[in-house]
């Protein structure tokens, strides 16, 4: 009895079924959970912390409202979160500096005071050639005649010949804000918060187009492994990081 594919794609699953196909099996069939890690847990920390930032009128966004946002959202719960899976008083001290040092780091890349968010955490589902995404956008502003998309990150920043495919998500999500109605997309920015640099790129007719032949062509593979009933594992350096690896043929001794 063949599988059945999940309702919906995202860019992340998208990424994890060229990533590895057994794990996108494990996670989007299988519905097993992922547990967090440090990375993961600090992402959301920070993008929890700039999310109220940008809620502020913009004389409020100061470090100083970020620092209180951050001390609050973590006396309300981000502690316990957190606590669970980092452990030890100097590895969560770590982590909280961790965590300061990347949202200290936008004003670096932005005057959040200069900008005018039209939305945060933005909910999309639509269509791209008829397959459904569903997807966040963390933060899109009109600037011109379109929007802005913009992205933190918390991870090591690329080389910049790497860059480009870093781009995909947000060219998704242009597609999807195009798609729904709600506007074009002039130009995609990722926002390393590591390093406090930033990458940018124009929007064109020929990236979204390359984004959905994409879009078709993993979709295509995906409900061609489900009616397969094969999902190949790909062993690589990620798999070090993978929480399925204790279950994953490819590393049973």
């Amino acid at each position: 009895m063949a599988y059945t594919p999940p309702p919906h794609l995202s860019p992340s699953s998208i990424g994890t079924f060229e990533q590895c196909p057994l794990k996108f099996k494990y996670s989007k069939i299988d519905m097993l959970t992922d547990d967090p890690t440090d990375a993961t847990l600090l992402g959301n920390f920070v993008h929890d912390v700039l999310e109220n930032l940008y809620h502020l009128d913009a004389v409020d966004r100061t470090k100083n409202s970020a620092k209180q946002i951050a001390s609050d959202l973590w006396a309300d719960g981000w502690s316990d979160r957190v606590t669970p899976w980092v452990k030890g008083d100097e590895t969560l001290r770590l982590f909280r500096w961790k965590s300061w040092w990347c949202i200290e780091n936008l004003w670096k890349i932005e005057n959040p005071q200069e900008l005018n968010p039209s939305g945060l955490e933005h909910e999309l589902n639509g269509d791209i050639a008829g397959i459904r995404i569903k997807g966040f956008i963390d933060r899109f502003s009109s600037e011109g005649f379109g929007y802005v998309i913009s992205d933190y990150k918390t991870g090591k920043t690329p080389k910049a010949n790497w860059v480009k495919d870093k781009f995909f998500q947000l060219l998704v999500y242009s597609h999807l804000l195009k798609s729904t109605g709600v506007g074009d997309a002039e130009k995609v920015e990722l926002l390393y918060l590591k390093d406090g640099v930033s990458f940018q790129t124009e929007v064109t007719k020929e990236m979204l187009k390359e984004v959905e032949d994409k879009v078709v062509s993993v979709k295509e593979r995906i409900d061609l492994s489900c009616e397969n009933e094969s999902f190949q594992p790909n062993k690589s350096i990620l798999c070090d990081w993978c929480s399925f690896r204790k279950v994953c043929p490819a590393w049973r001794s």
